[in-house]
C-alpha cells in the first residue's frame, strides 16, 4: 500500500481490511486511546498487552468494539508489540478459517490447537513426537474425519524419536486442513467433530497444554498466544454464547483473545460467560460528546488517520469547511463507513474527471450508506431513536435492551465512552428522522 497521492489510488489507501504488519509502521496512527477511553493513561489494548506478557494458568480475553472501530488493525499492531517483546504469537482470521454459519466450540478447539502448531512450524520449536502422534491417532480413529495410514510415519513414531520432525507436524498440519475443508462443505463434518471431541475433551486439553508447553520453553519461558480475528462477524451473532461457555476455552493455560459482538453485551446471555474471560472494550473513536456539542479532539484523530493514508488536498476545502471533515462528521466515528464512503466519493469524482473530491460526491457516498442503515429500522422505533436524539438521559441509560441490541448491531446506534458508557444515534440516522419529521434539526 502506498501514501495516495491521487484519486486512483485512493480505493488501495482505504480498502476494508487491516494493515498488514509491513504495512503498520507506515500507516497505523498510535494515538487514538484517549478520545476513545475519555483517559489519557487508559488502553484495553495496553491491558491485553500486559495481561499476555504475564505468565498466567487461566488467560482468556474478549475484545469488544463496534464492526469498524479500528479492531483488527489494533489487533494487528498489538501482535507487531507482543513479538517485539518476545511472544509467540498466531492470529486466526476466523472468516478465512471458518464456516462462520456454522462454528462451534469444537471448531475453535482445533483451530487452537492447529495455532500453537503454526508457531512451532514458525519458530522452528521440537515438540515431543509421542505428543504429535497423540493428536494424530486421535484424529485417525475415526475415517469420517480422516483416512490416512502412513508407513513412513508409522516409521518415524517406531523409531522412538523425542522431538518432532518437520515431517510430523506438516502431517498433523494438513489433517487440520483437510478437517476445516470438509467443514466448510459439509455440515456433517462438524457433527463428526463434536462427536468426536465431546467424550475425550480432558485429552484434546492435555495435548494442546503439552504443546503450549514445548513452546513456551522453546522461547525463553515466552507463552505462546492465539488470538482470533473476526469471531464477532458471525451472521447470527447471538451463536457467540453457544462457542463461549464451553468452559475450556476459557481454561488454556496461556492467553487466548477472542472478538466479540458488542451488540451482545446487552444480551442477558452476557453474564453466563462473563466470569469467565476478561472482557476490554475498545470505544468508539468520538466525534460528538454527550451533550452533543462537536468533539473537536476526536475530529483531529480522524483526520490524523486519513492523513497517513492519503493527502489532504485530495479533499475539497479547508478545516472544518472541508469534504474531510464533512465525511467525518456525518460517518460518527466508525472508520469502516469513513473508509467506506471516501473510497465511494473517490471513485465518483475520478470517473467525473474531477481533480479532488467535492461536497457533491461526499453526499452520493453518504447517501449510499443511509440508504443501507436506513433499512434496517421500522417506524414503531422511530420514538426510542427519536428519545436518544433528544435526550441526554436517554443517550445514559438502557430503555429497552432488545432494541439496544438490535440497534447497535446493526450501526444505527453507536456506543462511546468518556469515563462512562452512553450510545448515540449515528449522524445519518440522525438526518433522516429529521427529513421525517420526529426531531427537530
Amino acid at each position: 500500500m502506498e501514501k495516495a497521492m491521487n484519486l486512483g489510488t485512493m480505493l488501495r489507501s482505504f480498502r476494508l481490511e487491516p494493515l498488514k504488519e509491513n504495512e503498520l509502521a507506515e500507516f497505523f496512527y498510535e494515538h487514538t486511546m484517549a478520545t476513545r477511553t475519555g483517559e489519557e493513561w487508559k488502553s484495553p489494548l495496553r491491558d491485553l498487552f500486559e495481561a499476555c506478557t504475564m505468565p498466567s494458568t487461566a488467560n482468556a480475553h474478549l475484545l469488544l468494539g463496534h464492526r469498524g472501530c479500528g479492531k483488527s488493525t489494533e489487533l494487528a499492531n498489538l501482535k507487531r508489540q507482543l513479538e517485539e517483546a518476545g511472544q509467540p504469537v498466531r492470529i486466526v482470521d476466523c472468516a478465512l478459517e471458518l464456516d462462520l454459519f456454522q462454528a462451534t466450540c469444537w471448531d475453535i478447539m482445533l483451530l487452537i490447537t492447529e495455532g500453537l502448531c503454526e508457531i512451532a512450524k514458525e519458530k522452528n520449536i521440537a515438540i515431543h513426537t509421542d505428543t504429535i502422534q497423540a493428536v494424530l491417532d486421535y484424529l485417525k480413529k475415526d475415517k469420517e474425519i480422516i483416512e490416512t495410514e502412513d508407513t513412513s510415519l508409522a516409521l518415524e513414531a517406531s523409531a522412538g524419536a523425542k522431538v518432532s520432525t518437520p515431517f510430523l507436524l506438516e502431517k498433523l498440519l494438513s489433517i487440520f486442513g483437510s478437517i476445516k475443508t470438509d467443514a466448510k462443505l459439509s455440515a456433517g463434518t462438524h457433527i463428526v467433530v463434536k462427536e468426536k471431541l465431546e467424550p475425550r475433551t480432558s485429552d484434546w486439553l492435555n495435548y494442546t497444554k503439552l504443546m503450549a508447553t514445548f513452546i513456551s520453553e522453546g522461547c525463553g519461558d515466552k507463552q505462546p498466544i492465539v488470538i482470533f480475528e473476526g469471531l464477532d462477524k458471525l451472521p447470527m451473532p447471538e451463536n457467540i454464547f453457544n462457542i463461549l461457555r464451553f468452559t475450556a476455552l476459557a481454561e488454556m493455560p496461556f492467553p487466548v483473545i477472542y472478538t466479540f459482538p458488542i451488540s451482545q453485551c446487552y444480551s442477558s446471555t452476557f453474564f453466563t460467560i462473563r466470569d469467565l474471560y476478561t472482557p476490554h472494550i475498545l470505544p468508539m473513536i468520538k466525534i460528538s460528546n454527550l451533550d452533543k456539542s462537536e468533539n473537536a479532539e476526536g475530529i483531529a484523530v480522524m483526520r490524523e488517520i486519513v492523513k497517513k493514508r492519503a493527502d489532504l488536498a485530495l479533499f475539497d476545502g479547508e478545516g472544518e469547511n472541508s469534504v474531510l471533515e464533512y465525511l467525518i462528521r456525518k460517518t460518527g466515528g466508525s472508520l469502516r463507513h469513513l473508509f467506506d464512503c471516501i473510497m465511494n466519493a473517490a471513485r465518483r469524482a475520478d470517473w467525473r474527471g474531477a481533480g479532488r473530491i467535492q461536497h457533491e460526491d461526499a453526499d452520493s457516498a453518504l447517501s449510499g450508506l443511509r440508504s443501507e442503515l436506513t433499512r434496517l429500522i421500522v417506524y414503531p422505533d422511530f420514538q426510542n431513536l427519536a428519545n436518544i436524539y433528544k435526550d441526554k438521559k436517554h443517550r445514559e441509560r438502557i430503555d429497552d435492551h432488545d432494541l439496544l441490541l438490535r440497534m447497535t448491531q446493526a450501526s444505527v446506534v453507536i456506543e462511546y465512552q468518556n469515563g462512562k458508557r452512553w450510545h448515540d444515534l449515528h449522524p445519518l440516522i440522525a438526518d433522516f428522522l429529521v427529513d421525517q419529521g420526529e426531531v427537530d434539526g
